[in-house]
């Protein structure tokens, strides 16, 4: 699964209608959206640390994730002079409040720049080379211990700087930024799902190749075909049930012909 986690809604409703995801009724302590596949959620956490960490561990208890699971801060953030509607993943944590440090690790190219960040208890016009926001400290600190740390990330988009200060920020101009930097909250996303299936346990994998190679007769050659097949498409499709789409064939030679035909006419791309 995937969650965002934005401090705003007008940081998430980009996000939200993006992804068409409906809000759940059931749960009223921090608002959670949800996909009708049930495969993405978003979390609104409020502004700050704290409610950050409530909103974190209320999620996790609502939802429950796993720890393969990827986890993103979605939100505006500002610095001293890079430009307004940049887009930026942290690569540095560090709590103004208590100078604890975290540090992101980014083992996957990402679609954007990195940049260090500081968490800070309250909104400051007190610009420095390092992003502000209030509340990836919390996120952040809580996240990793539900999930594993490399698919745990903060995005950020710059709303403010010396010349444009936190004073200008209105809900219009941050829907904005937020909107305008879909396609990389995108292309990050498609990354980490790729990071997941690749650091997931191959037991999966193995699972669902011993399943076919029980049903059907395959040479030596072909039973690598087989796996190296299973392993793309499960890295595609990681909610698909691959042996029941083919349960149906009768021979080796058609699930292979089957196989390579869904991969060939996969739509995917991460550059």
């Amino acid at each position: 699964m995937l969650h965002f986690f934005c401090a705003l809604f007008c940081e998430s409703k980009p996000i939200i209608e993006f992804y068409n995801l409906h809000k759940l009724e059931e749960f009223n302590l921090f608002p959670i959206y949800q996909s009708k596949d049930k495969h993405i959620t978003l979390t609104i956490t409020g502004v700050g640390k704290t409610n950050a960490i409530s909103a974190v561990e209320y999620h996790h208890e609502s939802i429950k994730t796993s720890e393969n699971d990827i986890w993103l801060n979605i939100g505006i953030a500002g610095h001293k002079s890079i430009n307004v509607g940049e887009a930026l993943l942290v690569n540095k944590i560090t709590d103004s409040e208590n100078k604890k440090c975290w540090y992101p690790q980014i083992v996957f190219k990402p679609p954007c720049d990195s940049i260090d960040l500081l968490s800070i208890n309250s909104p400051s016009t007190e610009y420095k080379a390092c992003l502000f926001d209030m509340e990836a400290a919390g996120f952040y600190q809580i996240a990793i211990k539900f999930g594993t740390s490399e698919l745990v990330h903060c995005l950020k988009i710059v709303s403010d700087n010396n010349k444009k200060s936190i004073s200008k920020i209105n809900k219009d101009n941050v829907d904005f930024i937020i909107r305008n930097n879909l396609d990389i909250i995108e292309k990050l996303s498609i990354n980490l799902k790729i990071l997941a299936h690749q650091i997931t346990p191959m037991t999966i994998i193995s699972e669902t190749y011993e399943l076919y190679i029980k049903k059907w007769h395959f040479t030596q050659t072909e039973k690598f075909k087989l796996h190296n097949l299973l392993t793309k498409l499960q890295t595609r499709y990681s909610n698909e049930n691959l042996f029941e789409s083919n349960n149906h064939l009768t021979t080796g030679k058609l699930v292979l012909k089957a196989l390579q035909n869904k991969l060939n006419n996969t739509n995917f791309s991460i550059n």
